[in-house]
């Protein structure tokens, strides 16, 4: 049989006495270590006494990796009487023996008021990365893991976060590396008599702050090491203007049977005092306490009330959410208010509105107060959970388990995500995949009270009811680390000339108006025009009219759903990570056989400048290729979203009919100071950030080659003319280069190879 050395806290001596005897009971016991900082206390016989600052601090959990001899540790972090269950050890060891088990925990009884009452634990997962996950007061490690974690962490010096570095550092050796035993294996003195409602909120204490930090920097590091962590330079901005809604705001309300307070939420709400329209939408599942007389009162006083009842009966909260954010009445912005609570100022919607705008992003998240049904202030008070920051609240929220109310919502990117039809917990998982890819904007000022009253649900919860919630909310976490690890497996893809040709032959199988748009370019009409030797292409191509036609004036842009943002392309459209930044798609709207746009995950401008290097390095792998860039104002039908385009080198005519620079070398770096040369030397027209130019780029063995065409206008007279006079032509690199997009007929015909050449020198320098 292995043996095991045990490692307690040591208080009182006639505890300790008692705990000692206990577990000498088992032949397995080898050595017990006493660990004290109080040097007053008696040695214990057969006891070896260790000095230490506390259970969970770096130094305390080395000195135990270096006193240990025996194959398995048990480490207790109570003071408090100790009662093993018959053959406990033994039956720890047991398991751990036949398993890959790294630590090992169990069920256990709790003595409460004289009685002994069962405690149950809940199993381990991935997600299960909170500090405050609860093993009970007795765990079992495999010593040579304590030794290996001592030796590859030796750099760090927790004052109380060792313990669960530990713990995260065994539950990365192997997936069934934390081992749960659902059996009842020893009695522990229960320390923490208070209600759950009153617990929850611990970690959010002041007085805590510091320990907190430490706990994040530990799980942060995990979540590194295991490739789930999120950067900021990984989150997009949004476009919250993308679509047009008759309201601004849609205040959510599900509820049943709140008679009581249903009444006082609504007048809340309606209330509030704002620049923009907003209604309220209550979602009323099946009350039959007179909470639906109530609404329906109100509704009739004031047409902002929309009172819904659904036709389904399986509603939980979240699915209540599901039907008012559906709903056509929804306004732009979806925000949280319970039917038991109120907003605690008149501009708390205002103040939303005006973060998601100041800050572009997905989702809003406020700071409440805990308060009773009178507004008196209960412990803790504010919950602001000040712990979120921009640089790393996406990933600590992944350590905790709120992030805070009331929560507000970009309509268009909650429809598309969904919320889970539960009853608990659909406001945490919002969060989280919120947080993976877009920005979650922090309100720190008190917004809303949180009313705790005599039935209130979560104020004083079972712990079977606790274990449930705690378990629903490690599965979502585990959700949510396997999709930010296949995120960011993603976006460490470099394709390759024969991964786009794998991308675009799979897209045209799955995605007909793709396909279908493909079949008819290669059936398009085109002439060749040529004057003095100098050469022109025209290309009619119906499709491009989107294109062509676009607007993209600064109130058009503000209004319309960008199409290269994640949230807005088609479900077909599937991307190939071409860096951490880019990533390729197969433009649905060609104009070349093989036609590619290259948009940059974030919502930003175009501005080539600070990607000027990548577009070299993708025309180094994509070496069939030529990268392409159209500049704000030229021709870019989405100057809002920085990206490229590509095509087959063989389909480029490079007719140049206007100034250009061509630059050669073949150093990357080289090619980097030579465009930056021309970038500084041409003007920046008022109100824009850039020169206007559209840029080439392609490989010739082992030389790049780019070509800078600068501009001076957009569009040439003919575009804006009227009658006879007008062209629709809207010039962009391929244009530039001597292949003009006519996408009507009409102008096909009517341009010969004077007008062609002049529209390319009037819009070029």
């Amino acid at each position: 049989m292995k043996t095991i050395d045990c490692f307690l806290p040591y208080s009182d001596a006639l505890v300790a006495q008692k705990n000692v005897e206990g577990l000498r009971q088992s032949k397995c016991v080898k050595n017990i270590f006493l660990m004290t900082r109080d040097a007053r206390l008696p040695q214990l016989e057969g006891c070896q006494t260790v000095f230490v600052d506390n259970m969970e601090s770096s130094a305390t959990l080395r000195q135990v990796a270096l006193l240990a001899k025996s194959e398995y540790i048990l480490l207790y972090n109570k003071v408090n009487p100790l009662t093993l269950g018959y053959l406990a050890i033994e039956r720890m060891l047991s398991i751990a023996e036949n398993t890959n088990a790294g630590l090992l925990y169990s069920d256990h009884y709790s003595m409460k008021e004289g009685k002994q009452v069962k405690s149950p634990v809940i199993a381990y997962q991935l997600g299960s990365v909170r500090n405050d996950f609860d093993f009970g007061s007795i765990r079992i490690f495999r010593t040579n893991l304590v030794k290996a974690w001592g030796e590859e962490m030796n750099s760090t010096n927790w004052k109380a976060a060792a313990l669960y570095e530990l713990t995260l550092f065994i539950s990365r050796q192997a997936s069934d590396s934390i081992r749960y035993i659902n059996e009842y294996l020893y009695t522990e003195e229960e320390e923490d008599t208070r209600k759950s409602g009153e617990k929850q909120f611990d970690y959010v204490d002041p007085r805590n702050r510091e320990v907190q930090i430490e706990m994040e920097q530990v799980c942060t590091d995990h979540l590194q090491r295991i490739g789930a962590l999120i950067t900021p330079d990984c989150v997009s901005d949004l476009n919250v203007d993308g679509s047009d809604f008759d309201n601004e705001v849609s205040v959510i309300i599900p509820v049943r049977n709140r008679v009581k307070t249903i009444e006082d939420a609504i007048m809340s709400a309606l209330s509030q005092r704002t620049n923009f329209k907003y209604n309220i939408i209550i979602v009323d599942n099946h009350s039959d306490d007179g909470t639906s007389k109530v609404i329906a009162k109100l509704a009739n006083y004031d047409e902002r009330v929309v009172h819904i009842i659904p036709e389904r009966n399986d509603l939980g909260i979240g699915g209540c959410w599901s039907t008012a954010v559906n709903d056509c009445r929804c306004g732009r912005f979806a925000i949280q208010l319970d039917s038991d609570d109120l907003y605690s100022r008149e501009d708390t919607l205002q103040m939303i509105v005006d973060k998601f705008r100041d800050e572009h992003c997905a989702m809003v998240i406020g700071s409440y107060r805990m308060c009773d049904f009178h507004l008196k202030t209960l412990p803790p008070g504010i919950i602001d959970h000040k712990e979120w920051t921009d640089e790393n609240g996406r990933n600590n929220a992944l350590r905790i388990n709120g992030l805070g109310a009331p929560r507000a919502f970009y309509t268009p990117l909650l429809r598309q995500i969904g919320v889970p039809n539960t009853c608990y917990g659909e406001d945490y998982a919002l969060g989280l995949a919120f947080s993976r890819k877009y920005k979650i904007g922090r309100i720190f000022d008190e917004l809303y009270l949180c009313r705790r009253w005599d039935g209130n649900s979560d104020a004083a919860l079972s712990p079977e009811k606790v274990n449930q919630n705690n378990y629903y909310k490690d599965s979502l976490r585990t959700t949510e680390i396997i999709a930010r690890q296949r995120l960011n497996e993603f976006w460490k893809g470099k394709a390759t000339q024969e991964d786009a040709d794998r991308l675009f032959t799979d897209q045209l199988k799955q995605w007909e108006d793709a396909r279908l748009r493909y079949q008819q370019l290669a059936e398009v009409q085109t002439r060749k025009l040529e004057k003095d030797g100098k050469i022109v292409t025209l290309q009619f191509n119906p499709t491009r009219i989107v294109s062509t036609g676009a607007k993209i004036d600064a109130k058009t842009i503000k209004h319309r759903a960008c199409f290269l943002c994640d949230m807005n392309r088609p479900e077909e459209q599937m991307g190939l990570a071409l860096s951490d930044r880019f990533q390729l798609l197969v433009n649905p709207f060609p104009i070349l056989k093989r036609h590619f746009t290259i948009p940059m995950r974030q919502h930003a401008p175009q501005q080539i400048l600070p990607h000027f290097k990548e577009m070299m390095e993708f025309a180094d792998r994509l070496n069939g290729m030529f990268i392409f860039y159209n500049g704000p104002l030229c021709g870019a039908s989405a100057p809002d979203h920085m990206h490229f385009q590509a095509g087959p080198r063989d389909a480029l005519g490079m007719n140049f009919h206007s100034l250009h620079h061509e630059l050669r070398d073949c150093n990357i770096e080289k090619m980097e100071e030579k465009f930056r040369q021309i970038y500084d030397s041409l003007p920046i027209p008022d109100g824009q950030t850039e020169s206007m130019m559209n840029v080439i780029a392609w490989k010739e063995g082992e030389e790049f080659v780019c070509i800078v065409i600068p501009r001076s206008k957009h569009r040439p007279d003919c575009y804006n003319a009227e009658g006879e006079e007008k062209l629709l032509v809207s010039p962009g690199a391929l244009d530039m280069a001597g292949l003009i997009i006519t996408p009507r007929e009409e102008d096909f015909h009517k341009i010969h190879a004077e007008l062609a050449i002049n529209i390319i020198k009037e819009v070029g320098m």
